[in-house]
Parts: C-alpha cells; sequence; structure tokens
C-alpha cells in the first residue's frame, strides 16, 4: 500500500513537472512571438518616419502606383526593378543618368510605397498597367526602357505589346521563361524553392527575422549607405513582401507571357543584353546560353558579359553602373538623330 502510494505521488509529480517545463517553453515561445512582432512594428514605424516616398502616386485605374522621376533631360528612361526589389535599388544608376536624362522608376503593384491591388500579378498586367502609368504621368515619347531580373520579363513584354513607346530596351541579367526547366536538375529546384520561400517571406517580416538578421540583404548587394538602407528598409517590410510574394504566385503566366515574346521577336528594336558571370559553375553555360537567346529577339541584339558581376550588383554596383549608363547614351544618341 505504501509503495503504491509512493508511485502514484512519484507519478503526479512528473506530471507536474513536466507541465510546468511545457508552460515555460510555451510562455517563452509566446514572448519571442510577441517581442518579435513588437520588434517589427518599431521597425516598421521608423523607417516609415525616415524613408518617405520620393515620387508621387498615380492612379493607372485598379491601383495607385508609386513612381520618381529626376533629372530634366529630354529622353527619358524608365526602369523595371527584378522581383522583390523596390523602385529606390535603381539609385546608383539614376544618378549616372540624371545630368543629362530624365529618369523615372516605379513600383510595381504591392511593392515599395505602391498600394495593393488585392489581385493577381504577372508579367503581363504589369505591362498593362505601366502603359496607364506612363499616360497618367504624361509620359508620352518613346523611352529607353531597362529591365532588371524579373523586371526584364515585364520590359519585354512591354517593348512587344506597345512598340511605338519604347525607343530602346537595356535588360540587366533578365529572368528567362524557361529557366525553371533549362536551369540543371539541382538549380531547377533552388528556383522552385525561391518562389516558395516568397510566399513565406511576408510571415517571417511579420515577427521581425529578416530585420534581426538582414536576410534579405544579399538581394541588394552592390548598394551602399543611405541607398542600402532605404531599401533594405523596404525589403524588410510587411506589405512589399506581400507584393513580392503574389508576384512569385504568378510566376507561370509571367513565363507565359515571355514565351509569347520569344515567339514574337522584337524586331529591329535596339537591345542590349547584360549578363552577370558570377553565377555557380554549374549554372553558368546554361544561364549564358538563355542570356544569348534574349539577345537574339532582336535583329539589333547585342550581348555584354560581366565576368565578375553577380546577379543583383550588375545593375546596383558602383564599378559596372557605369557600362549600362554608356549604353544608355549611346542610345539616346542615335534616337535624337546626332
Amino acid at each position: 500500500m505504501a509503495d503504491s502510494t509512493l508511485q502514484r505521488s512519484s507519478t503526479n509529480g512528473a506530471w507536474r513537472l513536466a507541465r510546468q517545463v511545457g508552460l515555460g517553453l510555451l510562455g517563452f515561445l509566446l514572448l519571442i512571438i510577441v517581442g518579435g512582432m513588437a520588434f517589427q512594428r518599431i521597425g516598421e514605424m521608423r523607417d516609415q518616419s525616415l524613408y518617405r516616398a520620393p515620387g508621387e502616386l498615380y492612379d493607372v485605374g485598379d491601383v495607385f502606383l508609386h513612381m520618381v522621376c529626376r533629372g530634366d533631360g529630354a529622353q527619358t528612361v524608365v526602369f523595371s526593378s527584378g522581383m522583390g526589389n523596390p523602385a529606390s535599388s535603381w539609385r546608383p544608376l539614376e544618378r549616372s543618368l540624371e545630368p543629362d536624362f530624365r529618369v523615372c522608376s516605379y513600383d510595381r503593384d504591392g511593392l515599395g510605397w505602391s498600394e495593393d491591388s488585392g489581385g493577381a500579378r504577372d508579367a503581363a498586367i504589369a505591362s498593362d498597367r505601366l502603359a496607364r502609368l506612363l499616360d497618367v504621368a504624361s509620359i508620352t515619347e518613346p523611352v529607353i526602357l531597362i529591365g532588371h531580373s524579373y523586371g526584364g520579363v515585364v520590359a519585354r513584354v512591354f517593348a512587344m505589346d506597345h512598340p511605338a513607346r519604347v525607343g530602346a530596351l537595356v535588360l540587366l541579367d533578365s529572368s528567362h521563361e524557361d529557366m525553371g526547366e533549362r536551369f540543371p536538375p539541382f538549380a531547377q529546384e533552388e528556383f522552385k524553392a525561391l518562389l516558395d520561400g516568397f510566399q513565406l517571406a511576408p510571415w517571417l517580416n511579420m515577427f521581425g527575422v529578416p530585420r534581426a538578421f538582414d536576410l534579405f540583404a544579399p538581394a541588394i548587394d552592390g548598394l551602399e549607405g543611405q541607398d542600402h538602407a532605404q531599401s533594405l528598409a523596404l525589403l524588410n517590410s510587411i506589405s512589399h513582401m506581400r507584393g513580392t510574394a503574389e508576384e512569385a504566385r504568378g510566376w507561370e503566366q509571367t513565363a507565359v507571357a515571355g514565351r509569347r515574346v520569344a515567339e514574337r521577336g522584337l524586331g529591329d528594336l535596339p537591345l542590349d543584353v547584360f549578363v552577370a558571370g558570377d553565377w555557380p559553375d554549374e549554372m553558368l553555360p546554361s544561364w549564358t546560353v538563355m542570356q544569348t537567346e534574349l539577345s537574339q529577339l532582336s535583329t539589333k541584339g547585342r550581348y555584354h558579359f560581366v565576368e565578375d558581376a553577380n546577379h543583383p550588383q550588375i545593375g546596383m554596383d558602383a564599378r559596372y553602373v557605369p557600362l549600362v549608363a554608356a549604353v544608355v547614351r549611346e542610345h539616346a544618341q542615335f534616337l535624337s538623330g546626332k
């Protein structure tokens, strides 16, 4: 009888200890979650006070898009950002061109300082919105259009759908519509994981994880100082990553739009394709083949291999910005008849 009572007492004690440990762990987890959310909220409030929208919001019918134009040149250069990158990531290249051009960068639906439509997103939809954005901003002359990464697909679709509005096209390590199928098998899995990872990003931002560990800093490799701080603040915002997740969700439709351009081509549109050389050795051969195909979309296409640049650096790093700026000036001289 005594042994039975002792056993029950020991069992009850172990259960109470386990329950206390479990409650303690749960409380600690809740503390981390609440602390992370508070950290994120305070950080976003600070960022919003430090980095106010530099441009204007334009009503394009179904959403208000943010665009900022600088410089007073006769020729307009328009920038189309990569997936997940805000318009502010173009600042080094913009500064290089501002003395001679009007430079306009904008945030697509749900990104940066733009509003979120709540609707689907893909390159064809983005191309249509860009046309309406230029209309309401009274940009009617042919522009020099520069697209980086995912923004390169948007730029190609726009150039095909609105050929009279594009005087020259410059692609910076542009996404290719078939890269998810033509990369080596391991890279195909990594690409799929990247698209899936964008779905997780808004949730990570909600709890302040990327903000605490600078997880998104590699996306803006090449930016420095205030340019880096401002762009990273936007990447760390919940709303920006929600917009990015929606673009990633629409990748298959974007690829369809890109294939439509590949079938029809871009005629004799002046086209320059810049290719970053700092890709993994296993991926570089297939990447360069796909980029060569992009340069062949036009009879006036040119291919530029930038050996040491990585994917974001090619449009953001001070070492490579002059290469792009030189090509833009060359196109501008041709368009002006000089």
